[in-house]
């Protein structure tokens, strides 16, 4: 049984390096290889769909997240996030956006095809183990990010999430705790580079 694959990443070096290295399984079609979110979701709607789709978590264009949105908008196939990072939160996340999984780019090729073998029947990626390690973000914490990426000050996040100011410093302190952040700058950077908020 073959399955068609379809790949996304901004960078064309790890792009065709994943291409070139899957593509000598015999159980693997590429069916194509893109630079750019938008031009996967072109590829798409003309209805040519793949099995699987490897997506970059990180692209300048249109972040994997929104890509991911709209690749389901279009066909509902199953999306394996990929990444640089090998970070709790962005396993959360991809999980809490029903993506089939995320994996780290360092991936053995074996690994990396079994993996798309394994979505390619239905399955999904996810270890209960990682979902439920106290370095994940809560939902809660999720939102606090988010409000964070927004520029809010600490009393502005408070008046939306109907928190008192001490309240919100104490997520804001276990989730820096959870990014390896020393501040609020830091933080900001770790979640622009995981880009899944």
């Amino acid at each position: 049984m073959t399955f068609r694959v379809m790949l996304v990443d901004d960078q064309e070096l790890v792009l065709h390096g994943i291409a070139s290295l899957i593509s000598t399984d015999a159980t693997i079609d590429i069916l194509g290889t893109f630079t750019s979110g938008q031009a996967c979701l072109d590829a798409l709607s003309i209805g040519d769909y793949p099995d699987v789709i490897l997506l970059d978590v990180n692209m300048p264009d249109l972040r994997g997240p929104e890509v991911f949105k709209r690749i389901q908008a279009i066909c509902d196939k199953p999306v394996i996030f990929l990444t640089t990072f090998d970070d709790h939160a962005l396993f959360r996340q991809s999980y809490d956006l029903h993506a089939a999984g995320i994996l780290s780019k360092n991936i053995s090729k074996e690994k990396l095809i079994e993996s798309i073998q394994r979505v390619a029947r239905g399955e999904k990626l996810y270890n209960n183990k990682i979902l439920n390690s106290s370095n994940l973000l809560t939902p809660r914490e999720t939102e606090i990010a988010r409000s964070l990426m927004r520029g809010l000050t600490t009393k502005e996040i408070a008046q939306e999430q109907a928190l008192s100011p001490g309240t919100v410093r104490n997520y804001l302190s276990n989730l820096f705790g959870k990014l390896e952040a020393r501040n609020r700058s830091e933080a900001l950077v770790k979640l622009n580079e995981r880009g899944l908020l």
